[in-house]
């Protein structure tokens, strides 16, 4: 750890991007992030300059493997991660020595389509159906909060995991009856007229409440011994999510940039469009946010991806991120 710090202090000075003295007064923080569009915050604090006003380096890793994610923060060789809920719900169930301590954007939109042919009006029509959504995905217990409410069991149907590109064709290939996704997925089957929408993402959130907060968590150890740099890294933190409130073109850009850099691209109509599916208007997780995950972790358990329904607040610090949001005032 040492030596890259050295290596990263020594590079930003002769570069001449900070002196020497300034170089040492720096603190280095470990932030591992997805490869995807929920990286934004990530992305907008480093290439916008929010945590080097904080004095802080990020070594930032895109990180495709949760497992890999979680035992990094475990044993210390990460120090913050940005991670998907259901990820921090099998940390939770698991234990593991992190705290949630700060939100990451929450309320991305989900909605049900289906083969016009497949003849599914309403979510109790899924019985005895096929439903596809993303191996691994946030809409799984989203899925299973609206088939209780249907009085409907995940046993009651087939739901099948895909990569994102099965997914797209699953319905033309008639390889799934309906598909539950978020509208990064959902949008273009429909307009190319492979599926009807069956609930929207306005009547997904009326029928569940979805709230879906996406959370930073930081290792305990991180938050005892560097309590000081977990300040300022939460500080700037809160101003990357602002900026994205105030400057969605800007933040669009960057996520274009972002996956660009992955080999993938992404137009500008559609990471405008992206950035606008997810809110970056909370900073902290309140009861409302933290019974979501809560509900959210018995809908994993009673699809059997969890022997346990975890419970967050114990898991929850806020008082990081509430007092960075009095530095925005």
């Amino acid at each position: 750890m040492q030596f890259l710090q050295k290596l990263i202090f020594a590079f930003l000075a002769a570069a001449a991007m900070i002196g020497p003295a300034q170089a040492a007064d720096m603190a280095l923080v470990r932030l591992s992030y997805s490869s995807g569009w929920d990286a934004l915050p990530a992305i907008i604090g480093i290439e916008r300059g929010f945590f080097a006003e904080q004095d802080i380096v990020v070594s930032g890793m895109a990180a495709t493997s949760p497992e890999a994610v979680i035992q990094s923060l475990a044993v210390g060789t990460t120090d913050m991660a940005l991670v998907p809920q259901r990820v921090m719900l099998v940390m939770a169930g698991a234990k593991a020595p992190v705290k949630v301590i700060a939100m990451g954007g929450w309320g991305t939109e989900m909605a049900l389509v289906a083969r016009p042919e497949a003849n599914i009006k309403t979510p109790a029509d899924l019985k005895g159906k096929t439903v596809a959504l993303v191996q691994g995905s946030e809409a799984l217990p989203v899925l299973v909060r609206i088939l209780n409410q249907a009085k409907l069991k995940p046993t009651d149907l087939k739901i099948v995991g895909m990569n994102a590109n099965t997914l797209l064709k699953a319905l033309a290939d008639k390889k799934a009856d309906a598909v539950f996704e978020t509208r990064h997925f959902t949008d273009p089957i429909v307009e190319k007229k492979e599926g009807v929408v069956v609930m929207d993402p306005a009547a997904v959130t009326k029928s569940v409440g979805v709230i879906e907060g996406i959370p930073l968590v930081a290792g305990n150890d991180t938050i005892t011994k560097e309590a000081a740099s977990t300040q300022k890294f939460v500080n700037a933190w809160v101003k990357s999510l602002k900026y994205i409130q105030q400057n969605p073109v800007d933040a669009a850009r960057m996520l274009q940039i972002f996956f660009h850099r992955q080999g993938v691209v992404v137009t500008k109509p559609m990471a405008e469009s992206w950035v606008t599916m997810t809110r970056y208007d909370q900073y902290s997780w309140s009861k409302a946010a933290i019974a979501d995950a809560d509900y959210n972790g018995w809908a994993l358990n009673a699809a059997k991806i969890l022997k346990l329904a975890p419970k967050i607040d114990d898991y929850v610090d806020n008082h990081f991120v509430d007092a960075a949001v009095k530095t925005l005032q």
